[in-house]
């Protein structure tokens, strides 16, 4: 598997909202007060997009834009169309989209698939940290125009449906739809890409990066990992922190916490099993470790995670 299969394998989405807006001119809608991963795609018609501190960027039918640190955006018409916010929209407590949400002035319509993302933020990866504000696919870019027109008419068609098993269906389809930004978003970097985006690109860093996520419970060692990528131990090092922003064992360590609460959600190993899983010969060891990285320890937060507290 590669780095960034591995990596967005090991996101756990807790939780997927969808819904179906369809707004007529002049109409705006706000996010404020959902502090959470939110996408939209447009099904038909067009409108602008603004983020909080930014210019109105055009949309059109077959986009799709994702804020996937949750940060306030307004929908709308035209830059000046009068805005509601989306709560406003819902219903119900917790929060929860009606079947459509229709809002605006009376004239055209534009429809739009909303939705909102949940997974553990104690758990997130310096790759997802780094992502940008906002990306923004539109239809055909990218190769994007297969993926995200099925994808699209998939989640219209079962908002509408409103069958058994939609709850379901919603939190993979989120899954999926993640997955496929993601990874449209870091094929679409320059070659030239730095930081952590860049590394899963550098031939030597990259190799080594695929090392560790291929073999995590290996007793890694900086000169090793040195070697089998064919550079100097300083060399690799620099290179390494420089690029993904922390030591090669730093990002390993984190790496193998990854992993351990992976295998506390969904093995049903007990802790010391997972210590063994992730190369640490001591649950003690690791139990420090884990909390460190995750904030609780791994009984705990396998109890938090199974909701058995």
């Amino acid at each position: 598997m590669d780095v960034l299969s591995d990596i967005l394998d090991n996101v756990h989405l807790s939780g997927v909202l969808l819904g179906r807006a369809e707004f007529s001119v002049p109409w705006g809608a706000s996010s404020e007060g959902m502090m959470a991963p939110i996408f939209h795609i447009i099904l038909s018609g067009n409108g602008f997009i603004t983020l909080d501190g930014g210019d109105p960027m055009p949309l059109g039918t077959g986009d799709l834009i994702m804020m996937p640190h949750g940060h306030n955006h307004w929908l709308q018409s035209d830059p000046s169309a009068p805005i509601v916010k989306f709560t406003e929209l819902m219903v119900g407590s917790p929060l929860r989209k009606p079947e459509v949400m229709r809002s605006g002035g009376g004239g055209a319509v534009t429809a739009i698939a909303c939705g909102r993302l949940s997974f553990d933020r104690s758990e997130m990866h310096p790759l997802l940290a780094q992502l940008p504000a906002l990306i923004h696919i539109k239809e055909g870019g990218n190769g994007a125009h297969e993926w995200l027109e099925t994808t699209s008419r998939l989640i219209s068609s079962e908002i509408r449906a409103d069958r058994i098993g939609t709850a379901a269906l919603f939190d993979r389809l989120g899954g999926v739809l993640f997955i496929q930004v993601i990874r449209s978003y870091v094929e679409s970097l320059p070659p030239d890409q730095a930081g952590w985006l860049g590394a899963l690109r550098d031939p030597r860093i990259g190799g080594a990066l695929e090392l560790i996520h291929e073999t995590p419970a290996h007793a890694w060692s900086i000169g090793e990992l040195a070697s089998e990528v064919g550079m100097s131990r300083s060399a690799f090092a620099g290179r390494f922190k420089t690029l993904v922003g922390e030591t090669p064992m730093q990002y390993l360590t984190r790496w193998r916490m990854h992993r351990a609460a992976r295998y506390l959600r969904s093995d049903g190993l007990g802790v010391l099993e997972v210590a063994e899983r992730v190369g640490y010969e001591s649950s003690a060891t690791f139990s420090k470790a884990f909390k460190r990285y995750i904030g609780s320890a791994p009984a705990a937060y396998r109890r938090s995670k199974c909701g058995s507290l």
